[in-house]
């Protein structure tokens, strides 16, 4: 069975059905929603279930020559790295499927959820495409149902916010093709066809030149660092995070955000590793001046929602310089972090939308003491920020540590620096905590009873603690299943510095 192209086709087709129902169908469009997403959820474990934790490369193929004289094919698949990101996907949709189909606008809710059916369709798309032209597409299909759902749904300033991204997001876009296109002509002056696959490309990456292979990358990295976002490139993300429905900030922050980390892995390191290392300097400041400035505008948001998303910002950041100091533990504490960080900010926006909805606002210095009346949304407040400042124990640890250790292992300097960002992530988190839940009642005239976790509430924050328990108590089951893609990913960079052998990985791996 073509798991890998069922997978994507699932959420697609019900996307399309969806925009087809009468507006007046709501309850019918709840329906069709969730069986998808959860439909999806089903299928995305079968391929879960089915993937071989040794294959370093692309398994569970589908390939299907599509513009033959082109070069590009329909080729799909999943490894030790996109796997994890294809759940992640599918559980966070899931959970914002059920979240928007609690709160569905009033006007067109069909075509609200089916374009956030196409949102999840287009990144489980790139998550497994094998083919760069197929990852492009994919890369710009993701684009059309966010921008819409902010466009139409946002708040009183979606359609400025709309803009931004779509701009943002375009100018990285065109850029990327002409590398992308570039990429694929210079290799085949070498190989002697022309081709987009990853795995034929990757071979000839070592061949295109030092200088080649930079200028080609830089034109991968400024669309990467625009999604992901990377400072200076994050100038779209207050307004978007801001104006976009809840559920879509969601999206955005949790999976939308790790299509740029996860480009860098699976196409910038292995397919340009003659010129990743004249970029490995520039890069890890450009993560850091964002570990840092993110932090410090996260302690001074005014509300939660921006709060979270500078965070957001912070923690990206350390993603970035795991993967960009050619390290393996580095890389494989980013992959681990990329999931961490999923559900965590997950988490920290539903707890957003439950406070906001609770008390009618998201201002910090208009709220407190929020916990006598709702106790069971503070446990699970405080469980979440825990989570976020990762605390020993806690699932977002090891991934921290891991990437700090192979960062210092390397540049120690750039791992000093990277620490004042754990700091600063006890200022503002405990902040945010100590401002809402903390302190005399105020803000409200019932004592927060109505901003406590209600069944519906539990139903979506439950299951991502849940997961945030699993990973604390088996990060494991992460990490070695990754281990081989990562390293894989990581070995041509790793001979174009002159690495001791002693730091690479075999390279006789199974398919």
């Amino acid at each position: 069975m073509p798991w890998v192209s069922i997978l994507i086709l699932v959420p697609l087709v019900a996307s399309v059905v969806l925009m087809l129902l009468p507006a007046t169908e709501r309850r019918l469009a709840r329906g069709v929603a969730l069986v998808a997403s959860f439909l999806t959820l089903a299928v995305s474990i079968v391929v879960l279930s089915l993937f071989d934790d040794q294959a370093a490369v692309l398994s569970q193929v589908d390939h299907l020559d599509w513009i033959p004289a082109a070069g590009v094919s329909w080729d799909v698949g999943v490894d030790g790295i996109s796997i994890w990101l294809v759940m992640l996907t599918t559980v966070i949709f899931t959970l914002g499927i059920i979240a928007a189909c609690q709160h569905l606008p009033r006007e067109r809710a069909s075509v609200f959820l089916g374009l956030i059916m196409m949102a999840q369709a287009g990144l489980l798309g790139l998550f497994t495409a094998g083919d760069l032209i197929l990852f492009y597409v994919f890369w710009e299909f993701m684009l059309i149902p966010f921008a819409l759902l902010i466009w139409n749904w946002g708040g009183g300033e979606r359609r400025s916010a709309g803009m931004i991204f779509v701009v943002y997001t375009m100018v990285g876009s065109l850029l990327m093709l002409v590398s992308i296109v570039a990429t694929g002509v210079l290799a085949a002056d070498q190989s002697g066809s022309l081709t987009f696959l990853m795995r034929d490309l990757m071979a000839q990456g070592a061949q295109l030149g030092e200088t080649t292979s930079t200028i080609l990358l830089a034109g991968f990295l400024i669309a990467f660092a625009i999604k992901i976002p990377l400072w200076p490139f994050h100038g779209w993300l207050p307004r978007v995070y801001s104006q976009a429905p809840i559920v879509v900030t969601i999206l955005l922050a949790a999976v939308m955000s790790k299509a740029g980390v996860y480009g860098l892995l699976r196409i910038g390191v292995p397919l340009f590793p003659e010129g990743i290392g004249n970029l490995i300097i520039p890069v890890a400041i450009l993560a850091l001046v964002g570990i840092i400035y993110g932090s410090l505008l996260a302690w001074r948001a005014s509300t939660m929602r921006l709060l979270v998303g500078y965070s957001s910002l912070a923690h990206l950041g350390f993603i970035v310089l795991g993967i960009i100091v050619i390290d393996r533990m580095a890389a494989q504490g980013a992959v681990l972090q990329m999931i961490n960080h999923g559900i965590v900010v997950a988490a920290a926006f539903v707890i957003v939308m439950i406070l906001a909805r609770g008390t009618g606002t998201e201002d910090m210095d208009r709220l407190g003491g929020l916990a006598k009346g709702a106790p069971k949304l503070a446990v699970a407040f405080l469980f979440v920020t825990m989570a976020a400042l990762a605390l020993p124990g806690s699932n977002a640890f090891v991934g921290e540590f891991f990437i700090l250790g192979g960062v210092f292992d390397k540049y120690a300097w750039m791992a000093i620096i990277a620490m004042l960002g754990v700091i600063y992530a006890a200022v503002y988190m405990l902040r945010m905590y100590q401002s809402t839940m903390n302190g005399p009642v105020r803000g409200v005239q019932d004592d927060g009873r109505a901003a406590e976790m209600r069944g519906r509430d539990a139903i979506i924050l439950v299951p991502l603690i849940l997961m945030m328990l699993w990973i604390a108590i088996w990060p494991a089951s992460i990490v070695n299943t990754s281990r081989s893609s990562t390293d894989w990913a990581l070995v041509p960079a790793q001979v174009a510095e002159d690495r001791p052998t002693a730091d690479m990985p075999a390279r006789e791996v199974r398919p």
